[in-house]
């Protein structure tokens, strides 16, 4: 059983043991060919659900400080991680998340970039560019509850009600064009009202 199997065995155990854990939605995940699931974010815990939720293994991103380490790089790296810089365009970051989909992987984005306060916030450009350039299924999810158990302690004790819910895949044609400042804001608004539809009003935010 390799680290992320272990991993997702015990986070899956701790959740339902500890909160009051329930999913909706699971088997719109495809279970082949490339995949992006993109959600709302305001936790630890947040990656490591979408992780417990899949069934396919997934892939994610990590601030790029945290793998100043070596031990915790290597156990990062096991579990999917890859480091990203968060204050600039990535374009290593953006070359490998290519090739995670072209090798008909699951990557998992949380578009609005940091960790929010349970209301969603204006999502970044970059979901765009990736969807478009890779023409991948993309499964929406809203998370709901993590706001509750912040920090390490929500990833070891969560509590309360975690709620998921998984959307239906959509996708955009496959397209190497570049696009201008309105196409890529239209598309943005499209990608992120898939995610605020998944959750109620109230943390919704801009998306209403």
């Amino acid at each position: 059983m390799n680290l992320n199997k272990i991993c997702n065995y015990f986070q899956l155990k701790l959740l339902e043991n500890l909160s009051e854990f329930k999913i909706e939605g699971q088997g719109n995940i495809p279970l082949n060919g490339p995949l992006i699931y993109i959600a709302n974010h305001q936790a630890f815990i947040d990656p490591s659900i979408i992780s417990v939720i899949s069934p396919r293994k997934v892939n994610f991103l990590a601030k790029k400080e945290a793998f100043k380490f070596y031990p915790i790089a290597a156990l990062l790296k096991m579990y999917g991680a890859h480091p990203i810089n968060r204050f600039g365009l990535d374009l290593t970051f953006f070359r490998w998340a290519l090739k995670i989909l072209g090798n008909d992987e699951a990557l998992c984005l949380f578009p609005e970039g940091t960790r929010t306060n349970g209301v969603m916030k204006k999502g970044l450009p970059g979901i765009v560019h990736l969807a478009i350039r890779s023409g991948a299924n993309i499964i929406p999810i809203g998370i709901q509850g993590t706001n509750q158990s912040r920090g390490i302690k929500g990833v070891l004790a969560p509590s309360g009600e975690i709620s998921i819910k998984i959307g239906k895949p959509f996708k955009f044609e496959k397209s190497n064009s570049a696009l201008n400042r309105d196409e890529i804001d239209e598309i943005l608004d499209k990608i992120m009202k898939k995610i605020a539809e998944l959750l109620p009003s109230d943390m919704r935010g801009i998306y209403k």
